[in-house]
């Protein structure tokens, strides 16, 4: 299964939606969503736009080319040392872990970490 085929199917099931239901507020036939789901047949550009918008992810998660499906409208700036603070937990050997629960960890460098005076932190 591409990565078109599997993802349209995950965003339907995880809707909780039919091959015919998904169809129909596509205006598709039911057996045009199985063939793109097995595989058989890729949907044009016109058609993959229709779906992204339907499941409301960006395009490029359908193409496999974001790992990231739904997209919030916010936008932020991630300064050097973030990236860098990113890229050191990532290198962790519990990088594994601290992702299963990362409010955890966040909570354990607060406690651990004594904060400067006059330094507010949004969260």
């Amino acid at each position: 299964m591409t990565v078109v085929g599997k993802r349209i199917k995950k965003l339907r099931r995880d809707m909780g939606i039919t091959q015919s239901k998904l169809g129909e507020c596509l205006n598709l036939d039911k057996t045009t969503i199985s063939h793109y789901e097995n595989d058989t047949r890729m949907p044009d550009m016109e058609t993959l736009m229709k779906v992204a918008d339907f499941f409301k992810v960006n395009i490029n998660y359908l193409l496999g080319l974001d790992s990231i499906a739904y997209s919030d409208k916010r936008s932020f700036e991630i300064s050097d040392e973030e990236i860098e603070f990113i890229t050191e937990i990532r290198k962790s050997i519990n990088y594994g872990k601290i992702m299963s629960n990362p409010k955890r960890y966040a909570h354990l460098l607060d406690i651990n970490i004594p904060r400067e005076k006059n330094i507010k932190i949004k969260y």
